[in-house]
Order: structure tokens, then sequence, then C-alpha cells
């Protein structure tokens, strides 16, 4: 039977734009909305699903990705008037220890897995990390939290060969800019075409640089993008990169805002797209799924959906018409993903081998 592990960071309320004086998108509802589904569903009392209590994390172990000097500033800087990390991240009073007990649940999440007491896990944890890099902060994001388990789990656990994938709606720049010289971590983010969406970074001319060319791959959806084409891009190219590349475990940036309700971006995935998703890449590896974006009211549906994903067996019910929705959008959206999906196979044709028998 499949196991899946959860943690989540019970002190992430204190982490709030109203106590930084402004409301915001990022907030303690997206997870108390979450928790609170996943109670009416019993899946806390569900036999394959156990909930961990986490430690929080060292400084070093986010030391491993972030100079000291940025740690030193995001601390110091919750006891400052102002408590702004640049212009779209906030900070509080306790906000450096709720992220040390996010980042620990983050890497006890991981070590469930690699210690083999789980096959699968989530964090569900906030604030979310996939665009701060070493020095920075960006989008909501202070500490990156995957590249902190990535590290954490080569340097504690001996893992060699670890993958990242995100599925946020925004780009994983952050993470891009941590591993893109790393050819022990393959970094693949799926998201909005970044020339319509926020961070404006990661196309698909990005792919690392020496000597990790190939090892970092950005693949641009144009908006309007759904399950079809994230079915397409997984089953036809993720899959084929991931078995050459061999991981010792893959780590999910598992952002909820390329929903079709996201206001905040413009793609159409539904439950079953990210049904479909998780539940191929955890059917062939040991999979840690961090909480990332995602800002309307379906959270908490789409974390059961990742959680059924992980175990390989589907009750949630997606009540999306799918021939309506595509209805919807405009007609050349298939045309540009196939030409882009093209272009994508083309640059990084010298770094890995693609099957003939595909539909691009």
């Amino acid at each position: 039977m499949v196991h899946i592990g959860l943690t989540y960071n019970e002190n992430h309320d204190l982490h709030d734009p109203v106590l930084n004086g402004f409301p915001g998108p990022e907030n303690p509802d997206r997870l108390n909305q979450i928790l609170d589904y996943l109670a009416k569903k019993d899946i806390f009392n569900n036999e394959t699903c156990s909930v961990y209590n986490s430690d929080p994390a060292l400084l070093e172990d986010i030391l491993r990705v972030h100079v000291r000097e940025y740690v030193d500033l995001v601390r110091s800087s919750t006891k400052k008037s102002a408590r702004q990390l640049g212009t779209d991240t906030y900070l509080c009073d306790a906000s450096f220890d709720v992220l040390l007990q996010a980042i620990g649940c983050v890497l006890k999440a991981g070590s469930l897995v690699a210690k083999g007491n789980c096959d699968h896990s989530f964090a569900l944890i906030r604030p979310p990390g996939h665009h701060a890099g070493i020095s920075n902060s960006s989008g909501f994001c202070v500490f990156n939290n995957s590249a902190i388990l990535a590290r954490y789990l080569q340097a504690e656990h001996g893992l060699e060969k670890i993958v990242i994938i995100n599925i946020d709606a925004h780009a994983s720049d952050g993470t891009y800019s941590i591993f893109s010289d790393d050819s022990d971590v393959l970094c693949i983010s799926v998201h909005q075409d970044p020339s319509t969406l926020y961070p404006y970074k990661c196309f698909t001319k990005d792919i690392g640089v020496y000597p990790a060319l190939g090892f970092c791959i950005n693949m641009e959806m144009p908006p309007r993008s759904g399950n079809s084409e994230y079915a397409i891009f997984f089953d036809e190219f993720v899959i084929e990169v991931l078995e050459q590349f061999d991981p010792d475990i893959v780590i999910l940036e598992c952002g909820f805002d390329s929903y079709y309700k996201e206001s905040l971006a413009q793609l159409d995935l539904t439950v079953d797209g990210y049904y479909h998703i998780v539940s191929k890449l955890a059917k062939r590896w040991n999979t840690v799924c961090l909480l990332e974006g995602g800002y309307h009211d379906d959270l908490g549906l789409l974390v059961f959906a990742v959680i059924e994903g992980l175990m390989g067996r589907k009750t949630v019910v997606d009540e999306v018409d799918q021939v309506d929705l595509l209805a919807s959008r405009d007609t050349s959206t298939r045309k540009i993903f196939i030409k882009k999906l093209s272009k994508l196979r083309m640059i990084l044709d010298p770094y890995w081998e693609f099957s003939v028998n595909s539909r691009v």
C-alpha cells in the first residue's frame, strides 16, 4: 500500500500581510482553507496518509543555498517598521520563525521519503519559495524551499540526482538561478509564457550554463493552455527526460495558480489535469510536493486531487465540462503550444533523446 506523509507549519498564520499593514493574496486563508477541506475529507484519519510533526530548520540548512548576508537581512528586517523585502514580499514580527518552521516541514517531508518511511509526501507550507534566489526575495517568496530541500537531501541523505519540477503558473526563476550550472539537479519549469506574466523570465532558450547546459528546462505555455497541452508535455517530454536522467527523487513545486479559476494567471488546468500530472510522476518516482502559489477558493480541492494522485487512486470528481472550456478559448492555443514544444525539443536535442513517436 502506498503511504503518504503530510507536514504543515502550524504557526503560518503569524506571517500575514494584514499584520504588515495591508491585505494581499498570499495570506493565512490559503493554508487554512486547505487544512479545513482535508479535515472534511477525513484525509488526516486516512490509513494511507499520516501527519508528521516537524522541528524548525537550522540556519545551516538555509545557508546551503542562501548567502549569510541575505539571511541576516531577512532576520533583521522583521524588527524594522518597514518590514519589506522589495516591492512584493512582506515580513512580520514572527516571519523568521514561520520561515524556519516552514522549511522544517519541507525537510521532514523530504526525509520521510529519503528514509523510506513514506512513498511520497506533501509539505503544506507557506510562504512559497520558487522565486527566491541566493540573495534575494521575489514574488511573495523569501527562501527557496525546493532548493534548500535539494541541498539537504544531497548533504544529509546522500542523494545524488534530484529533479525539481515547477507547475506554478509563474516561472521558477529563483530555482533556475540557483541550479543553472549544476548537472546533479535537473530543473523543469512549465509555466505561462513569461512574455505575458511575472516574473518575465525563464524562456525556452534558457537551458542553464556550462557545465550543465540542458539541465534547466523551461516550457512556455501559451495563455489558455489546459489539461490536454499539459498531458502532451508530460507524457511526451517530461517522462522521457526523467527516464534518461534517472533521478533518486522528484521535488514538485506544486503551484495551483495554473488552475482555470485563477485570476492572477491565464491557464486552464482543472482537477483532472493536476491529478494526471502527479499520478504520472508518482507512478515512477518517489515524489515530494511543496505548496507554492494559488490564490482562489479551490485550493483544498486541488490539494486533495494531488494527494489522490500520489496515492494512485481517484475519487475526486472534475465538474468542469472540458468541451465547453476548450470551446471558450482561442483556436490558435494548441498550434502555438505545439510550435513552442517543437522549438524546445530542437534546442534540447543535443542533450536529450526524444522518441520519434510523438505528436510534435
